[in-house]
């Protein structure tokens, strides 16, 4: 079970369908209202085609120092900030204010890997298994991933639901998990207590617990 095929149009829904039109009102007015299932579940079903529109656009010369998953997730973070701004109800609507967002990020992106390189500052783009130290941790606090999605599937989650958290939060776990830093190290990149970044870690880790958690109810849906 994985997320609609990228290669497909830019909406899957068929726009004369009114119960698929319903669903993605219902979506979108759950997920301004708070519903973190509801914007992980209309993120999760766009997820592979925006990954893919970022690879695409990324040229070749650039692709050792700007990673589209590095994109993706900037993108997904922006989508959880404005979300407020989107009014439109339809899903052609809604993939291309998704589009428009991913093509901003990578452009902010571009544009300061060729500032860095010009600068002789090479910035490597991130590993693609970067996630596996934090689902190996998901697993280890009770909840292993592989045994309720798959871990392609649950990778993807854990995205989503990354973009989410508080930015002390994300940060503690992407320098704790994603880079593999120490807790002291994260205590001092942070400027915080060894104490304060085991904190941060456990209740992000807790919020990402859940949201592989939720990602059961719309799996089954997509499946």
């Amino acid at each position: 079970m994985h997320p609609a095929d990228p290669s497909r149009p830019e909406s899957s829904e068929d726009p004369g369908d009114p119960g698929a039109a319903e669903g993605l009102a219902a979506l979108l007015s759950r997920a301004r209202n708070g519903d973190s299932g509801a914007l992980e579940e209309l993120l999760w079903s766009h997820y592979d085609r925006l990954l893919l529109r970022i690879q695409r656009r990324i040229p070749v010369a650039q692709q050792a120092i700007v990673a589209a998953d590095d994109v993706l997730q900037e993108t997904l973070m922006t989508v959880w900030q404005q979300l407020g701004q989107f009014e439109a109800q339809t899903d052609a609507a809604f993939s291309a204010w998704l589009s428009k967002i991913a093509d901003s990020r990578l452009s902010d992106r571009l544009r300061a890997a060729g500032t860095k390189k010009r600068g002789g500052d090479r910035v490597q783009a991130t590993a693609a298994n970067s996630e596996l130290n934090l689902l190996d941790a998901l697993g280890a606090a009770g909840l292993t991933p592989s045994g309720t999605v798959a871990r392609r599937e649950a990778e993807r989650i854990v995205r989503i639901a990354l973009a989410e958290l508080k930015p002390d939060y994300r940060q503690a776990i992407q320098l704790r998990y994603l880079q593999g830093l120490s807790v002291d190290a994260v205590a001092q990149r942070m400027g915080r207590t060894d104490r304060s970044v085991h904190m941060l870690c456990n209740r992000a880790i807790k919020r990402l617990r859940d949201a592989l958690g939720r990602s059961s109810m719309y799996l089954s849906k997509h499946g």
